[in-house]
């Protein structure tokens, strides 16, 4: 009985080796294999190097060309050399104009230039105004092209257009100042020291216009700094990252992303509404259901001393 035990034993023991080895081999084919692919990876990339390396001299005429046309972003002197014309509303507020209203601007690489909104008391002024809620006025509601182009009155409710905010933001260092207003005469502001659209495009309107944001302050709590790297996104372009067209559920329009913490292009809801997070939202101050009074979002250069 015990030899047939040990024989019994050896046996299990003699299956058990076999399986353990069968499973190192596996392991090392896997291995080996792993170990190709890395090598066709490394040889790929190389090879994709030693292209770029050859096409240098050459060089690619569309990429060139924006790097030739976009400037460095770095803080600006303020202030635009005599006789020239004003960029921005920092620009026209420098060359004496002190009113807030309705200016013409002639940013870097939009030669053309086009009219603006110059808020020229908040903060010491030259801010230039590019979205505005007050009255619901306005269907805020759009498609691509009216965010792309622009939409409203620059006296009251109105969206400057997605291609002339990145026309602005691309010429210098810009920083963000948001003013928000509820229905109790509340008062609320968000400033963030970096802003931009479009910065690292090469085809702005290509890539959805992303959204570049850092360095908040302020009252009102921050609701942007999640949707900071995010495409722009309308009900009938879809470039967040839910199931759903962000735009489309909640009224909108906006740089999304599963889905938002703010929502300054929803619906004019006027106050508490039972609906969720569709109104003119800035969460972090009135929460998801409280669509605000008052929205103004613009833009400065920041200051070379800053």
């Amino acid at each position: 009985m015990r030899c047939a035990g040990l024989r019994k034993g050896h046996s299990t023991l003699g299956q058990g080796l076999s399986a353990l080895q069968s499973e190192q081999g596996r392991l090392l084919q896997l291995l080996s294999e792993s170990q190709g692919h890395m090598a066709h990876l490394v040889t790929s990339v190389s090879d994709v190097l030693d292209a770029l390396q050859r096409d240098r001299g050459l060089g690619r005429p569309r990429v060139k060309a924006d790097l030739q046309r976009a400037p460095a972003r770095g803080a600006r002197p303020w202030g635009c050399a005599s006789g020239s014309r004003p960029r921005d509303c920092l620009d026209v507020l420098l060359s004496g104009q002190q009113e807030d209203g309705v200016y013409s601007v002639f940013p870097t690489h939009y030669p053309a230039g086009f009219q603006v909104y110059c808020d020229m008391r908040t903060d010491g002024g030259g801010w230039t105004v590019f979205q505005r809620r007050e009255d619901g006025s306005v269907n805020f509601f759009r498609g691509w092209e009216a965010y792309r182009d622009g939409f409203g009155k620059l006296t009251g409710e109105h969206w400057l257009g997605l291609k002339r905010i990145h026309a602005l933001t691309t010429q210098a260092a810009y920083e963000l100042h948001v003013d928000l207003e509820d229905f109790d005469n509340g008062t609320a502001y968000a400033r963030y020291g970096s802003f931009g659209v479009g910065l690292f495009s090469v085809d702005p309107e290509e890539d959805g216009y992303p959204l570049t944001v850092a360095d908040y302050s302020g009252t009102a709590g921050d609701s942007l700094l999640k949707h900071s790297g995010m495409r722009f996104t309308t009900k009938d372009r879809d470039s967040d990252h839910s199931e759903n067209n962000c735009a489309a559920f909640y009224r909108g329009a906006w740089w999304y992303r599963n889905c938002h913490t703010s929502n300054l292009n929803g619906q004019y809801l006027r106050g508490a509404h039972a609906s969720y997070a569709d109104g003119v939202e800035w969460s972090s101050w009135t929460g998801w259901q409280y669509s605000l009074k008052f929205s103004e979002m613009k833009i400065r250069p920041v200051r070379e001393d800053h």
